[in-house]
């Protein structure tokens, strides 16, 4: 018996081992064309379900998605985008020469407010738009700026990255411009894009193609152009439900867009980082992001799994008048995005309940939980909630208190002792009793009449 209970415990061992190693895989989904990006990440923003990712946790070079987290920053730190201003001064201009940087078109000693400014970086990808930004926000918004406020600004980025969550990004300039340092993934440029599209500033902003800026003291009339040829209507790559957001492009990065696509009632956002332009196609980087949308618009849709009161188990009721079974039913309706030819026979309901519940209880009183699995995996929970009310009675809580005294070990323990100390007593008191009586026998038998 010794051997065998070292050789089952040895054996569960080796089981939670393999299962630690080797953990149960989650359901994935393969669109309908193959992926040459080096990076994605497509997530439905109704659900927060991934439906599709690509080396999403790998270290990138995300070009002027950078920018992203620059317009953040701004968005947190100034408070008047319509009347606070900002000067391109010559510095910043002798730091982009030569370097093939995109520009806004902006000119040494023109001033902006802060929404100009945000806009060319956003929408034209203007690094001298987002460096005056960076400048301005690192230095408190001193009319001045200097590089040392430039260094300043990207500490905020990278502490305010962390803050949100990105565990893979690394800032060293607000543009995006090359630096072997300077990295993210496709989950954290998800988390930043996310983030900024709650924002309505900025939201208002990346979804144009043309913004006209207007006057300046440099300009009678500027016009920012969008980087991104998915809002342009003539463009072949043109796709209607895009809402925005950011393109960055880089020799070492290879073609990047994050964008949002809204369409009969769904929303997905959508990152695409390392695209490979090639002589016949310079742009691979809109046209996957579209077949992405096309396939996860024309493919799933949301499902009720399960309907608010939907009976779905039962539980015994201890110490209640009213009734020894409580039925139990769904709190909330349960609906989940689905691929469209996910049958409902596959979808498998566990339900977790206790033994039984003591009253009183309240209808709607959450007594177990359903968990909902797909190919083995849990997508979803419910809350199982009492459909009925049941009180206390006190007579019926006193005897099953009773009963469960009696019925315990301890009870059952005390019982043995006391019969043990009430059969010891007996057969000491019978041979105290006799030998008494053998004693008075003597005493009277030796006595003279």
């Amino acid at each position: 018996m010794r051997k065998k209970g070292m050789l089952t415990g040895l054996l569960a061992l080796l089981l939670a081992i393999v299962m630690l190693l080797c953990p149960a895989a989650a359901i994935t989904y393969e669109p309908d064309f193959t992926p040459t990006s080096n990076a994605v990440y497509l997530e439905n923003l109704d659900t927060g379900l991934v439906l599709y990712e690509k080396n999403a946790d790998q270290q990138v070079y995300p070009a002027s998605l950078t920018k992203i987290m620059t317009a953040i920053l701004v968005l947190e730190n100034v408070k008047d985008l319509d009347n606070e201003t900002a000067e391109y001064p010559m510095w910043i201009q002798n730091m982009l020469y030569g370097t093939n940087a995109s520009l806004g078109g902006l000119i040494v000693g023109e001033r902006l407010t802060i929404r100009q400014l945000l806009t060319s970086a956003l929408v034209q990808s203007g690094n001298e738009s987002a460096m005056i930004l960076a400048g301005y926000v690192g230095s408190g918004g001193m009319a001045d700026s200097m590089p040392k406020d430039i260094t300043r600004f990207v500490e905020m980025m990278n502490d305010r990255a962390k803050a949100l969550g990105c565990t893979g990004t690394h800032f060293t300039n607000p543009t995006g411009l090359h630096s072997d340092n300077h990295y993210s993934t496709a989950r954290d440029m998800a988390i930043l894009a996310k983030y900024a599209m709650q924002k309505p500033d900025f939201a208002a902003i990346v979804k144009n193609y043309a913004v006209q800026l207007g006057q300046t003291n440099k300009h009678d009339d500027l016009w920012q152009y969008s980087t991104n040829k998915m809002l342009l209507t003539s463009s072949p790559y043109y796709y209607a439900p895009v809402v925005g957001i950011k393109t960055g492009s880089t020799d070492e990065s290879g073609r990047c867009v994050i964008s949002q696509a809204e369409d009969a009632g769904y929303h997905y956002l959508c990152v695409v980082m390392g695209a490979p332009p090639t002589a016949s196609e310079p742009y691979p980087n809109f046209i996957e992001t579209r077949q992405f949308y096309r396939w996860a618009f024309g493919n799933f849709s949301l499902k009720t799994l399960l309907e608010q009161g939907e009976l779905m188990a039962e539980v015994p009721v201890k110490y209640s008048g009213d009734g020894k079974i409580a039925r139990l039913a769904v709190k909330d309706d349960v609906v989940k995005l689905l691929r469209d030819d996910i049958t409902p026979d596959s979808i498998i309901y566990n339900t977790e309940l206790p033994e039984a519940v003591e009253a009183p209880i309240a209808a709607g009183d959450t007594l177990g939980t359903v968990h909902i699995m797909l190919m083995g995996e849990e997508i979803g929970t419910a809350e199982l909630v009492a459909t009925q009310d049941f009180s206390l009675s006190w007579f019926r809580k006193v005897l099953g208190t009773i009963g469960k005294l009696l019925g315990s070990t301890a009870a059952k323990v005390i019982l043995i002792v006391v019969v043990v100390l009430a059969a010891a007593y007996i057969v000491y008191a019978v041979q105290h009793n006799k030998k008494k009586k053998k004693k008075y026998r003597s005493k009277y038998s030796d006595r003279s009449y």
